[in-house]
């Protein structure tokens, strides 16, 4: 199982101003936008069901415990999810809600390029779907109607021979 952990012990203790140092990197811009399409379900920490929870890797439990422990760092921590690729996000109030990385665990390793990637391909098969289930019907109903007679001729067939057996 692949774990990515995103605390960065040199900006823990780098504290040159008032404002609480966050040892974590930002989401935003693209960056954020792709984990956020690519994650759609999202979870506060605290409402998680048990059995997600047991299951996690002992390493991410400890990441989790450590951005708990952290004094005033995260107004709530939320697992961003879809099947397989879970990532813990510390969530920041103020002016601007900001988001954070925690931990990211599950089953592959993937780039932002590959995110992009898997996020067009679903994109395109979203579209295609639809038009590759009236293309279906369209065939389906040419061949009906192209082949009525035979069908017919089968019917007729199949309900002689039903008279036959006494059905």
């Amino acid at each position: 199982m692949f774990i990515e952990t995103y605390f960065d012990e040199r900006a823990a203790f780098s504290s040159s101003s008032s404002e609480p140092v966050i040892p974590y990197p930002e989401l935003v811009g693209e960056e954020f936008m792709l984990w956020q399409r690519y994650l759609p379900v999202r979870t506060k920490l605290r409402s998680m069901p048990f059995w997600l929870y047991d299951n996690m890797p002992s390493l991410v439990i400890e990441e989790l415990e450590k951005a708990q422990k952290a004094p005033r760092v995260f107004e709530r921590i939320e697992i961003w999810s879809r099947s397989g690729d879970p990532m813990a996000v510390g969530v920041t109030g103020g002016e601007q809600t900001r988001y954070f990385s925690i931990v990211r665990w599950g089953d592959a390793k993937l780039t932002l390029d590959q995110v992009k990637r898997r996020l067009r391909i679903e994109k395109w098969m979203f579209r295609l779907t639809p038009l590759a289930m009236i293309l279906m019907f369209l065939i389906v109903t040419l061949v009906l109607i192209t082949h009525a007679g035979q069908f017919s001729e089968l019917a007729q067939k199949a309900s002689y021979q039903g008279e036959l057996f006494g059905y």
